[in-house]
Parts: structure tokens; C-alpha cells; sequence
């Protein structure tokens, strides 16, 4: 249930690096960009439990690497996305469960520029979630963005069992395989 969540923070924030990406110079945005790697950490408030659902405000940032196809070769990232319908930790994780924001993305080396996007996280049912969006501003302006998060490490700082009202789940750390602009 948990990983699930997490899975889907994950996801939300290998979407938001996509979306940067897009906004790349003119040169570049025609032919998109593809990064290898994603790590960061995911916030959720109120935060999730097992007994009362809640819409989550999810604050993701990350770092994207080995980036190609253009001018740009990293970036850190920042996306706000919003649950769908009020969650629990274990229906979080359900199959189509959602969340919706936008990112910005910041390219390196110096100079490149930054982009904005629409992001849509989709849970996958349990091991992941698939993400994707339409980049409205900067590097890559009017490409998609699309990947799938995996790897999740849930951190619980509370007093009692993990997910309860005592000890909710509020933050987690990522790890993720690529983004692709196109």
C-alpha cells in the first residue's frame, strides 16, 4: 500500500523532469531529450493512513541525469500535484488512482532554461506508476513528457504502527529509471 504511494510519488517526479526537459532551446525542442536516471524525495500533506481518507497535496523534488539528444544534460526539478479524490495509504495504490499538477524544471548546463509542464500520475495497481504531460513553456515547449517511477523508500518519523494516525505516511525517497521528451 505504502510502496504504492510512494511509487506514485515517484512517478509524479520522474514526470516533472520530463516536462523541464521539453522547454529546451528551439534546436532542441524539436528533437526532445531523453534522461537515464531520477532520484529525490516525495511530501505528502496531510499525510497518508490506513483509516481516513484525505486528498494529498504532493510536493516531489529531484535531480534527473545522463540526459541526450540536446544541449542539456541534467536537471533538478520541482512538482506540485494534487490526489485525485481522497486517499488512504492502501487505496492510493489501486490501479488508475491519480494525481495531477504541474512541474518546473531547471536544465543545466547553466544557461539552458526552464520548463514548465502539466503532469498526470497514474498508479499501475501496486508496483509503480506511469506519468506523463504537455510541456507549456521553455526548453521543449509543446513536446510530451512521459516515463514510470520505480524504486521507493517510505520514511515514517511518528510514534506507532507505520500509516496510523500517530505515525503517517509523509515522506519517501526515490530512486527511477529515465523520462523521455518527445
Amino acid at each position: 500500500m505504502r510502496g504504492a504511494l510512494v511509487r506514485l510519488s515517484v512517478a509524479a517526479a520522474l514526470l516533472t523532469p520530463m516536462s523541464a526537459m521539453g522547454v529546451l532551446a528551439a534546436p532542441a525542442s524539436a528533437a526532445g531529450t531523453a534522461c537515464t536516471g531520477s532520484t529525490g524525495s516525495v511530501t505528502f500533506s496531510p499525510g497518508l493512513t490506513d483509516a481516513s481518507a484525505k486528498l494529498q497535496n504532493i510536493v516531489i523534488k529531484g535531480t534527473l541525469t545522463g540526459c541526450t539528444g540536446s544541449t542539456v544534460t541534467s536537471a533538478s526539478y520541482v512538482a506540485k500535484l494534487k490526489s485525485s479524490k481522497a486517499a488512504t495509504s492502501s487505496s492510493l495504490a489501486v490501479a488508475g488512482e491519480s494525481a495531477s499538477g504541474s512541474v518546473v524544471i531547471k536544465w543545466s548546463p547553466k544557461g539552458q532554461g526552464n520548463s514548465t509542464s502539466s503532469l498526470t500520475l497514474t498508479e499501475t495497481g501496486g508496483t509503480g506508476a506511469t506519468f506523463g504531460g504537455l510541456i507549456s513553456s521553455g526548453p521543449f515547449s509543446g513536446l510530451g513528457i512521459s516515463g514510470a517511477a520505480e524504486a521507493f523508500a517510505p520514511s515514517f518519523k511518528g510514534s506507532g504502527a507505520p500509516c496510523s494516525k500517530k505515525n503517517p505516511l509523509k515522506s519517501a525517497t526515490f530512486t527511477g529509471a529515465g523520462i523521455t521528451i518527445s
